[in-house]
């Protein structure tokens, strides 16, 4: 999968979660966001849309970059499900929001898991000799 798909999401993700998040969440939860939930809304907002233009404009760095994605993807995951068992009253809302963290695990795993068995390939202790070439 390209690296940009994944960007390209998060981008869509982020501006419709700054630019609608309050309308989303009542869609969820047919009430309108507290002070507090607006302000989650827009932070999350911020960050699905500053990962998804780091994907898209730069994807050869993706690679450095994926395994700090997975992780906060990871732990997104975690804590809205966590959210989702203990508030019944944000249940959808951290639902879907996990659903996007596992859509965000799955598309970054594949490239982990690549640098993980590139990484495993041993090097040599001592690099190799470049050929002598004669000076004239």
């Amino acid at each position: 999968m390209s690296s940009r798909v994944p960007g390209l999401a998060g981008l869509a993700w982020g501006a419709a979660l700054l630019g609608r998040g309050d309308g989303i969440w009542r869609g969820l939860t047919a009430r309108a966001p507290s002070a507090v939930e607006h302000r989650v809304v827009t932070v999350l907002g911020l960050r699905h849309l500053g990962q998804g233009l780091l994907q898209t404009a730069l994807p050869s760095r993706l690679s450095r970059l994926s395994r700090l994605w997975l992780l906060t993807d990871l732990a997104h995951l975690a804590s809205m499900l966590a959210l989702a068992v203990a508030d019944r009253g944000r249940r959808r809302p951290a639902l879907v929001s996990a659903a996007v963290s596992l859509t965000g695990v799955l598309s970054l795993a594949p490239d982990v898991r690549g640098r993980r068995r590139l990484a495993a390939v041993p090097r040599p202790l001592v690099p190799p000799r470049r050929a002598h070439r004669p000076h004239g």
